[in-house]
């Protein structure tokens, strides 16, 4: 376990930090990894802080009692009520391991993610990549959402299952991908074949855009097909956390 010298300010990454009784009890409760929980000095009894102390007893993470002024400093927002915790920092994994635990299956899902910079849809499509029993998700390293706090929360725990990859290139991870046997399908609302008819099957990288944007050009081109998910209402689209989660599920009614 990393130690940090909790006196000197910037010391600790933004996406590191959670603050607020209720964003701590929430962490707690979601199964966020915490390295320790710190709680200001002098802080009236609370029901929220008890309970905070009591979880953290429960899952073995330690509770610091500091200066309130050094929450101070620490926080981005000025609302850490006298509470803020430490997550533990996210450990990404290798595509290359993620390539050899799939392979020789004659079915695997891994969704790529074309830079999607929403924390609470990168959580969602990995909450229901997980659930759909696939097999990774992959990010770029620029303009993209990270694991954090907020992302753990929307995903339910499922970030502790589920492998994600985070890469220099989308383009390139889906030659590597392609190369591995793997069909790259791309989610396009303009896409003339939808979900009923395309080959939502088998190995397959299910790629989904940026919000508003969609896919970049350069990752259209290199999909070997795109499809689109039908719609019956005024609005055009989901959004690409549903829409990850209407085509994996595709992808499972088809196993």
């Amino acid at each position: 376990m990393r130690a940090y010298p909790i006196g000197i300010a910037g010391d600790l990454a933004v996406a590191d930090l959670i603050e607020g009784r209720n964003a701590v009890l929430e962490a707690l409760r979601s199964g966020v990894r915490l390295e320790r929980i710190m709680i200001a000095g002098g802080l009236k009894p609370n029901p929220a802080v008890a309970e905070i102390r009591a979880l953290s007893a429960d899952a073995g993470v330690a509770v610091e009692e500091v200066a309130r002024g050094v929450l101070d400093q620490r926080s981005a927002r000025g609302a850490h009520q006298g509470v803020m915790a430490v997550a533990v920092p996210f450990v990404y994994t290798e595509l290359e391991e993620v390539l050899r635990a799939i392979e020789g299956r004659p079915r695997a899902l891994v969704a790529v993610l074309d830079h999607v910079t929403d924390p609470g849809n990168l959580g969602a499509i990995i909450r229901s990549v997980e659930v759909a029993g696939g097999s990774a998700v992959i990010i770029p390293k620029d303009r993209s959402a990270s694991i954090g706090p907020v992302v753990h929360k929307a995903s339910a725990g499922a970030t502790a299952h589920l492998p994600v990859v985070r890469v220099p290139n989308v383009v390139q991870a889906l030659g590597v991908l392609v190369d591995a046997g793997l069909w790259v399908c791309g989610a396009d609302e303009r896409a003339e074949a939808d979900l009923w008819s395309a080959p939502l099957e088998g190995r397959l990288a299910l790629v989904l855009g940026a919000e508003g944007a969609g896919l970049s050009r350069l990752v259209r081109e290199r999909c070997d097909f795109l499809v689109s998910i039908p719609v019956a209402g005024q609005v055009t689209s989901l959004n690409v956390a549903q829409a990850a989660s209407v085509l994996a599920f595709e992808w499972v009614r088809r196993g």
